[in-house]
């Protein structure tokens, strides 16, 4: 009977465990990947593309302003909700700078990316995309 009782309580005892560590999995990342809509004041055409795998990070940016076209990209990572990532600009629009580094954090509900951004002309500012559906 001792037996028995001790069987059982080691069979209950691994399925416990097997359990407690299934459920303490940290939550899946959300996707990044796709488009995302520049929503910043006073761009026209505004567009990114965010590509993640990983937790590298690569980013393409096309705007216009006031008629003039502008083209940035880069790479960073992810770490949890932060995207860190350095572009260089390849069609710049005459005065603005040439690189930068953009830090976003990702909206709990995975439909906004807001942060800020500074260029190498020592300039800072905000900085927001809304996700494509």
């Amino acid at each position: 009977m001792k037996t028995r009782f001790y069987l059982l309580l080691l069979t209950v005892f691994f399925l416990n465990t097997n359990y407690s560590q299934n459920n303490n999995k940290p939550p899946k990342p959300i996707d990044i990947n796709g488009v995302w809509e520049d929503i910043n004041p006073g761009v026209q055409n505004a567009v990114a593309i965010v590509s993640e795998q990983n937790g590298k990070v690569i980013f393409s940016h096309y705007l216009e302003w006031k008629g003039q076209k502008f083209v940035e990209s880069g790479t960073g990572k992810r770490i949890g909700n932060t995207i860190v990532y350095t572009v260089d600009v390849t069609l710049p629009i005459e005065g603005w700078a040439t690189q930068g580094t953009h830090t976003l954090t990702l909206s709990e509900d995975g439909n906004t990316l807001e942060g800020t951004f500074i260029d190498n002309k020592k300039r800072t500012g905000p900085i927001a995309f809304k996700r494509v559906r």
